[in-house]
C-alpha cells in the first residue's frame, strides 16, 4: 500500500490532532479502531482459539489485504477497502453496506427486511 512506517503515520497524525478539535476526534477515533482491530486480531491468532476460526480469519484477511493492495481498474485499491462500508453510487441504497455485511454473516431475506424496518426506524428517533 506504501512504504510508510508506524512513526511516519504517527508523526502525521499528530500534526493532523494539531489542525483543531474535529481533526483531534478523528485522529482519536481511527487510533481507537486500531486498538479494537489489534485485540481482535490478537485474540483470533491465540492458538486457543478453534482452528476452524483461525483459519476462516486468515482466509478473510488474505482476501482484505489483497483487496487492499489491488490498484486495478478505475478505483484505487483505498477506495476498495471503502467500498466495504460506503456505497459506490450516491443514489444506491443507503443502508446497503449494513445490509450486505448481515447477508454475509448468513441472514436470510426475512431477517433482512427485519434489520432493514428496525434501522428505518431508528433513523427517524429524535
Amino acid at each position: 500500500m506504501s512504504d510508510r512506517t508506524s512513526f511516519s503515520c504517527f508523526r502525521d497524525l499528530v500534526h493532523h490532532m494539531q489542525l483543531g478539535a474535529g481533526h483531534h476526534a478523528v485522529v482519536e477515533l481511527l487510533l481507537r479502531l486500531c486498538t479494537e482491530v489489534d485485540a481482535l486480531r490478537q485474540a483470533l491468532a491465540d492458538p486457543r482459539v478453534p482452528a476452524e476460526v483461525r483459519h476462516s480469519y486468515r482466509e478473510a484477511h488474505a482476501r482484505a489485504v489483497t483487496r487492499a493492495h489491488n490498484s486495478a481498474g478505475p478505483y484505487g485499491s483505498g477506495e476498495k477497502v471503502l467500498s466495504a462500508y460506503y456505497n459506490r453510487e450516491a443514489d444506491a441504497d443507503r443502508l446497503a453496506p449494513e445490509l450486505d455485511m448481515a447477508a454475509r454473516l448468513g441472514a436470510g431475506p426475512e431477517e433482512l427486511a427485519t434489520l432493514r424496518a428496525t434501522l428505518e426506524e431508528v433513523e427517524m428517533y429524535t
